[in-house]
């Protein structure tokens, strides 16, 4: 059993990487160890040599252990760990220099499922080639070769609207690790190693695609029944409840709702443009600091609400959004742009999260291009304590259909379910947070119903049936 420790600067951060990589693991495939931060509670961010030594060490009964760090530092200090470390364990540890998130995901996938040390090693630094290749930078890894033409096979329909991503491509290659076979997994022609997540990513396995099972040797016929019974199961994921998004008027929650429409601008801070010359870089900076802090609290509290309202997945939702803002480089790039740039904390954030927004509007995944809108969620509540301009919680007097522009995730989750009848966006996306967060709860919504706004008016009464995306006013 190869075993796995996570160092990290940040005690927040480490704790969400842990939480990713525990849904990848099912069994007791691997053991996963966490060390992060420092016990300092004015500057919490730091590495301890001793944290990371006790963490090797409360995993120590595996046949060997991989490491991996966030920052240059927490190299020092795992090297420093091994220093102090009896020999004999010290030479069951490999430090790995894979990115901590996608690494740390691909290592437990492949030790759970049994990989040698060497086998998680590859992995974890084969993590990058998914994102690699979908953003056209680096070179992909290699085609495996087809089985013999006596192998067998089998095709299934992918009916998730997510696809396989990282949790049921991980149930995947858990369920085909034991078997004694030559495997390769298909789609369109593109072929990968179905017991490699990496590879399995690599695919990007779509809703709608069909992938091929191919299996030869002593107990193909046992692998492919396993794929069988996982694929029937929908590797794991409740395609039930979901709905494949239509060209126009995506309905998110089918249902039929009658009462009077209530018209809700979207809000964002406004800016104001401000000269900031060199002695006021500290200020700015401080600034940010200051209102990073307050949206992460405000993330949390959301997570808290959302937990005891909705579910712990739904939840998670914030949980993601606080490791995104929580993330150093982020916030040091921030940081950097306003003494560089000479701009103020506003500006800096901004460029930084419209950049990073982009990037999610570039991919081809629909999916993962929804992930903007939790971006751009981020950044208002951000600027909204750098401009002072507090969020107007969406209030209701009588229960009402709610007609808007656009809703953030944040919006949602501060709703009163009991006022809103049904929720009509001009724009969103049916994969979005706050369609899925909507869904949750129980609100009818439809996306995508252009005009929306132009054509309805505040106490105009009107029927939504969100089971075919049509809004009916009446006269």
């Amino acid at each position: 059993m190869i075993n796995i420790v996570v160092v990290s600067h940040s005690a927040q951060l480490g704790r969400g990487v842990e939480e990713l990589a525990r849904q990848m693991m099912r069994g007791d495939g691997c053991k996963l160890a966490l060390a992060a931060g420092v016990d300092d509670a004015e500057y919490p961010i730091g590495t301890d040599a001793i944290k990371v030594m006790e963490a090797i060490k409360s995993v120590s009964d595996g046949t060997g252990i991989v490491v991996l760090m966030d920052l240059g530092s927490a190299l020092l200090s795992a090297e420093m760990a091994l220093e102090l470390l009896e020999p004999e364990l010290a030479a069951k540890v490999k430090l790995c220099s894979a990115p901590l998130v996608e690494g740390t995901l691909a290592a437990v996938v492949a030790a759970n499922s049994g990989g040698n040390q060497e086998q998680v090693l590859i992995e974890a630094q084969g993590a990058l080639q998914a994102k690699q290749a979908q953003l056209g930078e680096g070179t992909s890894a290699s085609t495996p070769i087809l089985p013999l033409q006596g192998g067998k096979s089998l095709s299934w329909k992918i009916q998730s609207p997510y696809g396989l991503h990282a949790r049921p491509a991980a149930r995947l290659a858990e369920s085909l690790a034991p078997f004694d076979a030559e495997l390769v997994l298909e789609k369109h022609g593109q072929c990968a190693n179905p017991r490699s997540l990496n590879q399995l990513a690599l695919l990007q396995v779509r809703y709608g695609d069909t992938i091929r099972l191919i299996a030869g040797g002593r107990q193909a016929d046992e692998a492919l029944a396993a794929f069988k019974a996982l694929a029937e199961q929908h590797f794991g994921e409740n395609v039930a409840e979901y709905h494949p998004p239509s060209l126009h008027g995506i309905p998110v929650e089918e249902s039929l709702s009658c009462g009077p429409i209530l018209q809700v601008q979207s809000f964002w801070p406004e800016l104001i443009e401000r000269q900031v010359t060199p002695d006021d870089v500290l200020h700015e900076q401080q600034r940010l600091r200051t209102a990073l802090q307050h949206t992460l609290s405000d993330l949390n509290r959301l997570a808290d609400r959302t937990g005891v309202l909705v579910g712990k997945p739904q939840a998670a939702i914030f949980g993601a959004h606080s490791m995104l803002l929580d993330d150093p480089d982020l916030q040091q790039a921030a940081y950097s742009r306003i003494a560089q740039e000479l701009c103020s904390a506003e500006q800096a954030w901004q460029r930084e999260l419209e950049r990073i927004a982009m990037e999610y509007r570039e991919l081809d995944d629909e999916y993962q291009r929804a992930r903007e809108l939790d971006v751009r969620d981020i950044l208002r509540r951000t600027l909204s304590y750098l401009q002072q301009q507090p969020i107007p919680l969406i209030t209701l007097s009588v229960p009402s259909i709610l007609v808007m522009d656009e809703m953030m995730p944040s919006d949602v989750a501060m709703l009163d379910r009991r006022m809103v009848l049904g929720i009509c966006l001009s724009g969103g996306n049916a994969l979005s947070h706050t369609a899925l967060l909507a869904k949750a709860m129980g609100i009818p919504m439809v996306v995508g119903m252009h005009g929306c706004m132009d054509k309805t008016r505040t106490g105009q009464k009107a029927m939504l049936d969100a089971a075919r995306g049509v809004l009916q006013m009446s006269h």
